[in-house]
């Protein structure tokens, strides 16, 4: 699948479903890059719900970890699909969405998002424009749990819950195996809870099928659409020792033989592959049989039944009752050793409770302390705010008055030599003043002495003026005398 980068609009694909090879289903899968936008994107299933395809997630992110990283929307998820591409590394994820808008939340919130701040990889998504299923293989294609005839939902192996999409999300791995996304979510191995199939590639002994190609095996390999009358390996036509996979149906012969029962498992990884002659059951991965083990009701220990085909003899038969007789000693045994285990522990989680609601006081205790000391925090915080709010304010004030004060020195500073300038010119005015003063004194006693010379003028010449007019005084004389005082010459003159 080649990957465009730099879209503008979203990328959009055609999905179509085919024919079924080796229990897989195949398919094929077109990116369409003249498309409309997304609220546009419709597709063919019945329901009115809308597919996003989830592309080239790496193997290294499990499908709990996927599960974990879009926990966000998973509520509004009907169900998960996960498929394998080309690619050997990487897988696709398709997801049914519920309704279109939180579909296109979904693209604008995560494509293009880091799967992990430690890894380059980035989250890529596209939309599914139509989705063709073949009927042949529909029941395990379809992204939506079919419907069963009798209204019975199916069961999740996990939780042992119906499985209804309309309540919570599904989840199809690889191996076509359902579950609830909620229980693999909590499933911590990567394996398949009930096959144990694993999508992670195993190491293989060999370097020649290391970079061999799923699909392309598949394709070499016949159809078993057809039954036929004897069982025979699928490759080289051998017709003992055969092997079925329990996962798919693959036919092959043992190891002593063409071993092509073992190549599938170092192919597909399928663990579980029944012997058709012996009717036993060998596990790849832990390299043992496990077949015909049932669980003892008494211990719940794995016990191996007798096999069928042959018949147990009479020594089997007393060895099989000694065998019985001490299991029964054992469990009874088993039994009061529980009890008194049962009896300790219940002492511990007594023990335990109490310390727990000790705890519990002293933590509500601590949190209504924190309450008070945040309420209290929160008011010291509001005061130191107004605080803050009124230094800021006195710095203003104070930045004002400044400014003020330093235009009222100026003032002063010019008012300051005026008044220097107006002393100096007092001074100044004061001594002139000095000087007409004594001038004004001087000319005030020169204008008193001739004013006294002018009375006694006047008082010269009214006297001739009446010695004239009176005949009687005609002849006298008339004299004047100094005096040293103005008061007596007033007074000589009475």
């Amino acid at each position: 699948m080649k990957q465009i980068s730099n879209q503008k609009e979203p990328l959009v694909a055609s999905i179509s479903f085919s024919q079924k090879k080796g229990g897989y289903d195949y398919g094929t899968l077109k990116l369409n890059q003249d498309v409309a936008k997304p609220s546009s994107i419709t597709t063919t299933t019945t329901k009115t719900t809308i597919v996003l395809c989830t592309f080239s997630i790496p193997l290294y992110i499990s499908i709990p970890e996927f599960l974990d990283f879009v926990a966000p929307v998973d509520s509004s998820v009907n169900h998960y699909r996960v498929l394998r591409d080309t690619t050997p590394d990487t897988y696709m994820i398709l997801m049914e969405f519920r309704d279109i808008s939180t579909a296109n939340t979904y693209y604008n919130q995560y494509n293009g998002r880091l799967y992990s701040s430690m890894e380059p990889e980035k989250c890529q998504i596209m939309y599914v424009e139509s989705l063709k299923i073949d009927s042949k293989s529909a029941s395990l294609c379809q992204l939506s749990y079919p419907d069963l005839e009798d209204d019975a939902l199916p069961i999740c192996p996990v939780c042992l819950e119906p499985m209804d999409d309309k309540i919570t999300g599904l989840l199809t791995i690889l191996c076509q195996h359902a579950f609830h996304s909620r229980c693999l979510s909590k499933w911590e191995d990567g394996s398949c809870p009930v096959c144990r199939y694993s999508q992670k590639p195993q190491q293989s002994k060999t370097s020649e099928t290391d970079s061999v190609d799923l699909i392309r095996i598949h394709q070499l390999l016949p159809s078993h659409t057809e039954q036929n009358d004897q069982n025979e390996c699928t490759v080289c036509k051998a017709s003992d020792s055969l092997w079925v996979c329990l996962i798919c149906g693959h036919i092959g012969c043992g190891r002593y033989n063409g071993a092509h029962a073992y190549d599938h498992y170092r192919q597909t990884s399928h663990l579980y592959s029944l012997e058709i002659s012996t009717q036993r059951v060998w596990d790849y991965a832990g390299d043992n049989y496990v077949h015909r083990l049932v669980q003892n009701a008494v211990d719940g220990k794995l016990v191996e039944l007798p096999s069928s085909i042959t018949a147990p003899s009479e020594q089997s038969a007393n060895h099989t009752e000694k065998i019985e007789a001490m299991s029964i000693e054992y469990s009874y045994m088993l039994t009061s050793q529980l009890d008194s285990q049962r009896i300790y522990f219940e002492n511990q989680m007594e023990a335990l409770t109490a310390q727990l609601s000790q705890l519990t006081s002293q933590t509500r205790c601590l949190l209504t302390e924190y309450d008070k000391t945040k309420v209290e925090n929160k008011q010291i915080a509001d005061m130191n705010d107004k605080k803050k709010k009124r230094i800021d304010e006195i710095a203003q004030e104070k930045k004002e008055s400044e400014h003020k004060l330093d235009m009222w020195k100026e003032k002063y500073d010019a008012i300051r030599k005026i008044w220097t300038v107006e002393k100096e010119s007092t001074n100044t005015l004061l001594e002139n003043n000095d000087l007409l003063v004594k001038n004004i004194a001087e000319r005030d006693r020169a204008i008193g002495d001739l004013n006294e010379q002018v009375r006694d003028l006047m008082f010269f010449l009214e006297t001739r003026e009446r010695v004239q007019g009176n005949p009687e005084l005609e002849g006298a004389s008339v004299g004047t005398r100094t005096t040293h005082s103005r008061t007596g010459r007033r007074r000589g003159k009475r």
